[in-house]
C-alpha cells in the first residue's frame, strides 16, 4: 500500500511528539486540523483519515472539539466585554461573536445548539379511516338489526276461503 509508509511515519511522529493526547490537546486549544497536519508533514485529509481509523481516536477528537467549543464561548464573552466603544470595533466583535456561537453550536449541539423544541408527529392511517367510513355507510344503509333478527311475520289468512 502506497500510503502505509506515510501512515507509519505519521504515527511515529505523533508518538514522538507525545502521543494522541498531545494532538487532542492542540485540538482542544483551538489549533486547526490543517495546522496540526502541516506540522507533521501531511495533509489535513490524511490526518483526518488516520484519526477515523480508530473509533477511540474519533471519540477523543470529538471530545476535544467540545472542549474547544466551551473555550471559544468563554473567549467570545471576554471579547465582547472588552470591545472598544467605537462603531467599527463593535461591528467586528458582533460578527466574530456570531461566528463563534455558530462554530460552538456545531461542535457541541447539546450545550450550544439551538433549541428546536419538541417534535410532535401525527401519523394518520388513511386506509383505516377509509375502511371506517365504508363500514359506517354500510351500517347506515342497512335496515335496523331488530327488523332483520326479529321473528318472522306470518301472513294473515285471507277471508276468501270461507
Amino acid at each position: 500500500m502506497a500510503a502505509n509508509p506515510i501512515k507509519q511515519k505519521l504515527l511515529a511522529d505523533i508518538e514522538q511528539a507525545g502521543g494522541w493526547e498531545k494532538v487532542f490537546e492542540r485540538v482542544a486549544s483551538g489549533e486547526s486540523q490543517t495546522s496540526i497536519a502541516t506540522s507533521f508533514g501531511v495533509t489535513q485529509g490524511f490526518l483526518s483519515r488516520v484519526i477515523h481509523l480508530d473509533a477511540e481516536r474519533v471519540r477523543a477528537f470529538r471530545e476535544a472539539k467540545r472542549l474547544w467549543a466551551i473555550t471559544l464561548v468563554e473567549r467570545t464573552g471576554d471579547l465582547v466585554s472588552n470591545v472598544k466603544e467605537n462603531r467599527d470595533s463593535i461591528a467586528k466583535v458582533r460578527e466574530v461573536a456570531a461566528h463563534n456561537r455558530w462554530e460552538a453550536s456545531k461542535w457541541d449541539r447539546e450545550l450550544f445548539g439551538e433549541d428546536k423544541g419538541d417534535v410532535n408527529v401525527n401519523v394518520a392511517n388513511f386506509a383505516a379511516w377509509h375502511i371506517d367510513a365504508l363500514r359506517q355507510r354500510i351500517v347506515e344503509a342497512s335496515r335496523p338489526l331488530g327488523q332483520i333478527m326479529g321473528p318472522p311475520t306470518q301472513p294473515e289468512p285471507d277471508g276468501e276461503d270461507e
